[in-house]
């Protein structure tokens, strides 16, 4: 029985490391002249932060026309009742728990990753265990093919630098600066994000919206547990993401305008993204790499593990000043903090 759930970020995975996954699918075109096989297609990450977990499980297909129309239909897609999907939970060599999947639809993820207004995923509900490896179990009911895929779980870990002891950060300096974190069990690769907080509000109406910009620090995936980056190019971003406007005053959040993200990869990932460019059609053409096996080899995508760290902050003194009246974005309407704090 397929349940029906309102997932809005279900697939929201690693923003930049996890966008070829995300968006691997097929050309607008298929050939119809090459000869059909089933090729299973596979994707899971899983974070020991979390207690829900979805792994999207669906077919390889042929079509004339338009692919992204056949892609609407389910028929064309998935298994539905054909396959039993199971999560083996190992203690080294040791099974603890065999924990079996059920099929949900999630509707379409906001940031349109996916070709459908809804997806069909296979979902169980498990604490995670960093000091565990997880094994990924497909069985074809009719056909009896098996497709296995197993990968361990990353461990917690911590901002350093800027440290939960910093309470304020700048943005103004042009000198490199270090984000620092600790190294978690089963990691391999981070990104970092830096988002900035802001109020937002109607002169005549009052109406207040919070917003943010959000920007990705390191252009490729960093190995090491330091990332450099320049304070004061956050202010380049928000000047290109923030236009003037006399109908709104903008205010500085009090005391968490500034957030820091460190996502954290297996090594699984990593070689998958650095490996897998987007390909043409999962059927024709074979990716570089994928940790999905079968004895008959039709298939790919991944099975991986996640998890990630973030510090909030306020902006120092010097900062605020040169957001509110500095050369790069002092006409854009910006209050210090404590101006609205007193509002």
């Amino acid at each position: 029985m397929t349940t029906m759930i309102h997932k809005t970020h279900v697939f929201n995975l690693l923003a930049c490391l996890l966008m070829a996954m995300c968006l691997f699918s097929c050309s607008k075109e298929f050939s119809s002249n090459a000869p059909y096989k089933d090729v299973t297609v596979v994707y899971g990450i899983l974070d020991a932060d979390e207690t829900d977990h979805y792994i999207k499980i669906y077919k390889g297909f042929l079509t004339d026309g338009n692919a992204f129309e056949a892609a609407q239909e389910y028929d064309s897609l998935y298994y539905f009742d054909k396959i039993d999907v199971v999560m083996e939970e190992y203690n080294g060599t040791h099974l603890n728990a065999t924990i079996p999947l059920k099929d949900t639809v999630v509707e379409r993820d906001d940031m349109g990753d996916f070709a459908a207004p809804d997806q069909l995923v296979y979902h169980f509900s498990r604490t995670l265990n960093r000091d565990y490896t997880y094994r990924l179990v497909i069985t074809n009911r009719e056909t009896g093919r098996t497709i296995t895929a197993e990968t361990p779980i990353i461990g917690s870990f911590f901002l350093s630098s800027p440290s939960d002891h910093t309470s304020a950060v700048g943005i103004h300096g042009t000198m490199k600066t270090d984000i620092k974190y600790s190294q978690p069990a089963n990691a391999y690769s981070y990104d970092v994000y830096q988002t900035f907080y802001y109020i937002e509000r109607n002169k005549v109406t009052q109406e207040e919206v919070r917003k943010s910009i959000r920007r990705k620090i390191n252009p490729r995936p960093a190995t090491t547990t330091t990332v450099q980056y320049i304070p004061a190019v956050l202010l380049n971003v928000i000047a290109s993401n923030v236009k003037p406007d006399p109908t709104v005053d903008r205010y500085i959040s009090v005391d968490s305008c500034l957030k820091f993200e460190v996502w954290a990869a297996s090594e699984t990932l990593y070689n998958y993204v650095v490996n897998n460019s987007i390909s043409g059609s999962v059927v024709l053409d074979k990716l570089d790499y994928t940790n999905i096996q079968c004895e008959d080899g039709r298939v790919t995508g991944i099975l991986a593990s996640r998890r990630h760290v973030e510090g909030w902050h306020g902006l120092t003194t010097p900062s605020q000043e040169e957001l509110v009246h500095g050369e790069i974005t002092g006409n854009l309407g910006f209050h210090y903090a404590w101006e609205y704090a007193g509002h």
